[in-house]
C-alpha cells in the first residue's frame, strides 16, 4: 500500500504523490498544510490522483 500526500484545508479534491508538486503545495491563501494517508483511505474519501504529480 502507497502512501500520498494530501491537502489540509480547501481545494482538497487530488491526492499526490509527489511531496513537492505545486498543486499540493499552491493557493498559499488557503494552505494549511499536508498529511499523508494510505492511497486506499485517499480514494476512499472521494480523492483522485492528481495529474500534475511525477510519477
Amino acid at each position: 500500500m502507497n502512501a500520498v500526500y494530501v491537502r489540509i484545508g480547501e481545494y482538497r479534491s487530488s491526492y499526490h504523490t509527489d511531496v513537492d508538486c505545486p498543486s499540493l503545495n499552491g493557493k498559499q491563501d488557503t494552505y494549511m498544510g499536508q498529511e499523508s494517508m494510505p492511497e486506499d483511505q485517499a480514494r476512499e474519501q472521494g480523492l483522485t490522483a492528481c495529474k500534475h504529480c511525477k510519477k
